[in-house]
């Protein structure tokens, strides 16, 4: 398999998403270790990520997999300052060809990652805090069996504020879980769920304060843990057949991902542009300050709120 990302990304990732076993309980863990930027994921990272679910799927001691973050953010979803090889120097604007190999590519890079979430044969549970953004939503939280929410988490597709609304694949999901009424207002506005939100909307199973959750997303993986393996294949086998139902396999999205990036709308471009200047922080920053934006959660026009 084709490992994309520069040299110093891929040595890198074995630091950035750490992997351990109790075996006395039969959970593991998945840290997601780059807090300072929020747990953002490298492409390398994702391949980790991938790598270590196959390696818990064939040891019988773990029958609980816990997806976690360090820092101040379960996870802000993908890198997306970053250069992974996705297109080639002298290409100014993606051809037909070219988006079918990107999307190839992106289907088994971070559709790949959540497929390999979703399909894993062990109880997956997602502890999250602080943002819980953009690819971490709907490749992570939307694919685990069970999501464990502080109730001041920020969950959602804040990305929507500069790419517009999540993209057809991930929609699959997102519609799925909580509704497409929801689903298009977190879309189109950008405004974050909180745990509590993500909770009533069926995203989210329990919520607990920031200082028990923890605990708490502990006690319920031992508790699930505790029973027996057999019986949770059984039942985990039995959800991955009615999803299979619902057709949201890697073939059948993957030309619909495909379809959204044969073409890119110009505040998208600017987007770009202006992270490729000045970095994604700055990027943001100037999206926030362009002219006729709106702060949804105000309606003033000119400068987007934090």
């Amino acid at each position: 398999m084709t490992r994309y990302g520069t040299a110093e990304s891929i040595a890198a990732a074995p630091t950035q998403v750490l992997y351990e076993v109790d075996r006395a309980t039969g959970v593991a863990w998945i840290t997601l270790n780059r807090p300072e930027k929020h747990n953002a994921m490298s492409v390398p990272m994702r391949d980790r990520i991938t790598d270590i679910i196959h390696e818990a799927n064939l040891d019988d001691d773990v029958r609980v997999i816990v997806f976690r973050g360090n820092g101040k953010s379960f996870c802000s979803g993908n890198e997306i300052n970053e250069e992974w090889g996705q297109r080639r120097p002298h290409e100014r604007r993606r051809t037909l060809n070219v988006s079918y190999r990107y999307g190839t590519d992106m289907a088994w890079g971070r559709l790949g990652f959540s497929q390999a979430i979703s399909r894993s044969p062990k109880i997956t549970i997602a502890q999250i805090h602080g943002y819980c953004a953009a690819a971490a939503y709907f490749m992570i939280a939307c694919k685990v069996d069970i999501v464990i929410a502080a109730d001041d988490a920020k969950v959602g597709a804040l990305e929507a504020r500069f790419l517009g609304p999540a993209g057809a694949a991930a929609s699959v999901h997102i519609n799925r879980i909580i509704g497409m009424k929801a689903a298009r207002r977190t879309g189109f506005t950008a405004m974050p769920m909180s745990g509590v939100e993500a909770q009533r909307l069926g995203l989210v199973h329990e919520c607990a304060s920031s200082d028990r959750l923890a605990d708490h997303a502990r006690n319920v993986a031992e508790e699930i843990a505790s029973q027996d393996p057999g019986a949770l294949l059984h039942l985990k086998g039995r959800i991955r057949a009615a999803e299979g139902l619902m057709d949201t396999s890697v073939p059948s999205v993957t030309g619909l991902f495909v379809s959204h990036h044969l073409q890119s709308a110009p505040d998208e471009m600017d987007f770009w542009k202006a992270a490729k200047e000045v970095g994604v922080g700055g990027a943001l920053d100037a999206d926030k300050r362009r002219k006729g934006a709106v702060d949804p959660r105000t309606g003033d026009e000119g400068v987007v709120a934090l």
